[in-house]
C-alpha cells in the first residue's frame, strides 16, 4: 500500500521509504502551506531519514501506515474559499439591497447578491431583448440561477424580501382575475347558447350556418395571475407559458422536485432539458401530443433555484445535462456558510429605506407593462436594446479573452460548457442592469425604427459591471465543478458515513445486510455499489472489517466496526 505523506519542500519530490509516497499532501488537500488539522497527532517512522524529528518540527507533518489509517482522512477535502461577489459592480440601488439584506437576514453576502440579480432578472426579462454583435439574433434576459446551499442558508428569506414588489403584484393581478374569471364565464356561457342555437337552426342552410358560427368570437380567458412557479416540472411549466403570462420565474429554495423530480427521470430527462434550453435561448417551447401539437413563443422564463450539494451534485454531474450543455446555461455559486455564526437580535427589514428603494424599483420595471404583440393575448414581440461602441470593444475583448483560455489545458478548459455560455450570459446582465435603473425607456412609445431599438444603450460602464459578475459565476464554476463534495458517489460515501457514526456509533459491528435494511433510501443500492462503497471507507479508515461476527444475536459472515471516537 502506497501512503501520501507531506515533507516540507522535499515533498514536491517523490520518493519511497518504507513503503511510503512523498508528496505535498497539504496542497493535494486544500491546505496551502498550512498545517492540516492531522498535524498534532501524527507518528514519525523512525526509518524514514526524510521524516526526522527535526524536519517534523521545522518542516511539515509525517505519516505513517497505522496513523494515517487511524486518522480518517477526510472523503471529501475542504474546497478552497468562495471568491467574494462584485457588489460593487451593481447599480447603487441594488448594492444597496445586498448591504440590507445581509445586514437583516445574516445570510451570506453572496447569495444576497444571487437574490437580488435573479429579482431584477424577473421584472426586467420580459422588457426587451439584448444585441449583440456576433450573435444570431438578439437573445432573451433571462438567467438560469442555481445557488448550492444547505438547508438554512436563508435563500427562502432574502428572496421573500428581495421579491416583495413581486408579490404584491401578483395579489393585485389575483384579485382583478376573479373579476376577470367572473366575466369569461359568463361569456362562454353566452357564446355555447348562441352557438348551440346556430347549430340546431334548421331553416338556414349550410352556408349561412357556417357563416354565423366563423361570425362567433370564442371568448378568450382570463390570463392565470401567476409570476412566480416554485416546482413545476417542465409539462406544467409549459402549461403555464400556455396559459399564463408571457413572463415568468421558477423560484424555488428547495429545487429537489425541479431538478431531481419526475421531470428528470431517465423517460422524461432528455425532453426536459432539451425544453430548458430552448426556453434559454429564444423563449420559445412546444408540446406535441397524439391530437394535436403546439408550439410557443415570445415567451421568458427565468430560473432561480437553490439547491442541497446532494442534489446539485446529481443535475451539474449528469452527463446528459452537460452534453445538451443545460449545466453551462446556469450561473452556479456556492456560498461560504454565515451558519453558526449568526446573531440573534432584533431586526425591521420592512422599513429598511435601502429595501423599500429596491422594492420601488421593481415595481417602476412591472408598471411598464409587458410588450404584448398585437392581436396575441401572451406572447411577447420585445424590443431590442443595443450595446454602445465602447460598451461593444470591452464585450467583445471580455469574449475573447474567455475564447482563449478555453482550450486544452488552459484555465476555463474544465468548465467550458460554462465559459462557452458566460459571454452571452454577461451580455444578458449587462441588458438587466441597464434596464433595471431606466425600465420607462422599454415603453413602445419610446422605441424608435422598424426594428424597434430602445433609445438607451448599454454603456461601457454597465458592460464592465456585467463582465465583473460574470466572472465571479465562471470562477465559482471552476470552483465547484469536478470537485468531490459535488461527485455523486463521494456524496454518498460521506452520507454512509454520517449515518454509521449517528445510529450505529462508533465502536460498533454492522453488516451490509443491516445497512441495505436499515440506512437511508437513497442509500440503498445494489451489492456490487455497496461493497465499493465500504472498500472505500474501509481505505479512508472510517471502518474497518471485523470479519465473522454475532450482531444482537444473529450471526453475520461479514462485518464491520465503525471508526472514531465514542
Amino acid at each position: 500500500m502506497i501512503l501520501a505523506v507531506h515533507c516540507g519542500e522535499r515533498g514536491r519530490q517523490v520518493r519511497e521509504f518504507d513503503r511510503l509516497e512523498v508528496v505535498d499532501l497539504n496542497r493535494q488537500r486544500g491546505f496551502g502551506n498550512a498545517a492540516p488539522p492531522w498535524r498534532s497527532r501524527l507518528m514519525v517512522p523512525s526509518s524514514n531519514p526524510a521524516c526526522s524529528p527535526k524536519n517534523v518540527a521545522e518542516d511539515a507533518p509525517c505519516l505513517s501506515l497505522i496513523d494515517f489509517m487511524l486518522s480518517a482522512m477526510e472523503i471529501a477535502p475542504a474546497m478552497s474559499a468562495a471568491p467574494p461577489f462584485p457588489i460593487e459592480a451593481l447599480p447603487p440601488v441594488m448594492r444597496a439591497a445586498v448591504e440590507a439584506l445581509e445586514q437583516h437576514v445574516q445570510a451570506p453576502r453572496s447569495l444576497c447578491a444571487h437574490s437580488v440579480l435573479s429579482a431584477a432578472m424577473l421584472v426586467c426579462q420580459g422588457l426587451a431583448d439584448i444585441k449583440v454583435e456576433g450573435l444570431p439574433a438578439p437573445v432573451p434576459l433571462s438567467l438560469f440561477m442555481l445557488a448550492i446551499a444547505v438547508s438554512g442558508e436563508r435563500k427562502s428569506a432574502c428572496d421573500t424580501l428581495a421579491l416583495r414588489a413581486v408579490a404584491d403584484e401578483e395579489a393585485r393581478l389575483r384579485l382583478e382575475h376573479v373579476e376577470e374569471d367572473r366575466r369569461f364565464k359568463a361569456s362562454w356561457a353566452a357564446f355555447e347558447a348562441e352557438k348551440k342555437k346556430i347549430e340546431r337552426d334548421t331553416k338556414i342552410d349550410r352556408a349561412e350556418r357556417e357563416s354565423r358560427l366563423l361570425a362567433l368570437r370564442e371568448p378568450v380567458s382570463p390570463v392565470t395571475p401567476i409570476i412566480r412557479a416554485e416546482e413545476p416540472n417542465l409539462e406544467g411549466l409549459i402549461n403555464l407559458l400556455r396559459v399564463g403570462r408571457a413572463s415568468v420565474g421558477i423560484f424555488t429554495s428547495e429545487a429537489g422536485q425541479f431538478l431531481g423530480g419526475h421531470g428528470m427521470g431517465p423517460e422524461a430527462r432528455t425532453r426536459t432539458v432539451t425544453g430548458l434550453s430552448k426556453l434559454w435561448d429564444n423563449g420559445s417551447a412546444q408540446r406535441v401530443r397524439a391530437a394535436d401539437a403546439q408550439t410557443f413563443v415570445g415567451r421568458r422564463v427565468g430560473i432561480s433555484l437553490a439547491a442541497q450539494p446532494r442534489v446539485a451534485s446529481t443535475f451539474i454531474g449528469d452527463e446528459l445535462a452537460n452534453d445538451q450543455g443545460i449545466v453551462g446555461r446556469f450561473l452556479v455559486m456556492m456560498p461560504e456558510s454565515t451558519i453558526g455564526f449568526r446573531v440573534f437580535r432584533a431586526t425591521n427589514p420592512s422599513a429598511d429605506a435601502r429595501l423599500l428603494k429596491f422594492q420601488d424599483q421593481c415595481r417602476r420595471c412591472l408598471d411598464v407593462g409587458l410588450p404584448i404583440r398585437e392581436g396575441a393575448r401572451n406572447e411577447l414581440a420585445p424590443p431590442v436594446l443595443d450595446l454602445s461602441p465602447d460598451a461593444w470593444t470591452l464585450f467583445r475583448q471580455f469574449g475573447q479573452s474567455i475564447e482563449d483560455e478555453n482550450g486544452p489545458g488552459k484555465a476555463w478548459r474544465p468548465v467550458s460548457s460554462a465559459a462557452g455560455k458566460i459571454a452571452e450570459n454577461v451580455a444578458r446582465i449587462a441588458g438587466i442592469l441597464t434596464l433595471f435603473e431606466q425600465p420607462e425607456t422599454a415603453r413602445p412609445s419610446r422605441m424608435t425604427g422598424i426594428s424597434r431599438s430602445l433609445e438607451i444603450k448599454v454603456s461601457v460602464e454597465t458592460m464592465a459591471a456585467a463582465c465583473a459578475i460574470g466572472t465571479f459565476y465562471l470562477r465559482e464554476a471552476l470552483r465547484l465543478t469536478g470537485h468531490a463534495i459535488l461527485d455523486p458517489e463521494i456524496r454518498a460515501q460521506n452520507d454512509l458515513v454520517d449515518w454509521l457514526v449517528e445510529k450505529v456509533k462508533p465502536g460498533n459491528l454492522t453488516a451490509p445486510s443491516l445497512i441495505q435494511k436499515l440506512t437511508h433510501s437513497h442509500l440503498r443500492t445494489d451489492a456490487a455499489t455497496l461493497r465499493r462503497r465500504l472498500d472505500a471507507l474501509v481505505s479512508f479508515g472510517r471502518i474497518e472489517p471485523a470479519g465473522k461476527q454475532e450482531i444482537d444475536g444473529k450471526t453475520y459472515r461479514e462485518t464491520y466496526r465503525v471508526m472514531g471516537e465514542a
